[in-house]
């Protein structure tokens, strides 16, 4: 349980493997967060599982899909990669 929990006023640039992912947690606050230029899913929740979080006011810009050789994937999703993967 992520009660309590809050990710907020980061900047996010230039990440190799995506920006914030949300992973079997729930009811944490993701807000006021600006990404750029960006491999991968930006913000996620990984698994469909996570319940109560709230994502609001985060922007992400420049997101860019996992190329095939020189940074590590975790899943194959990151060739399709979105700025926002809520899975459910």
């Amino acid at each position: 349980d992520g009660s309590g929990v809050t990710i907020s006023r980061n900047t996010i640039r230039e990440s190799n493997q995506r920006c914030v992912v949300i992973h079997g947690t729930h009811n944490t606050t993701i807000t006021w967060n600006v990404a750029f230029d960006t491999f991968g899913h930006c913000y996620m929740l990984e698994d469909g599982i996570e319940q109560e979080n709230y994502f609001g006011y985060n922007l992400g810009a420049s997101t860019k899909i996992t190329p095939d050789e020189g940074i590590l994937s975790i899943a194959e999703s990151d060739m399709f990669a979105s700025t926002f993967w809520l899975s459910n």
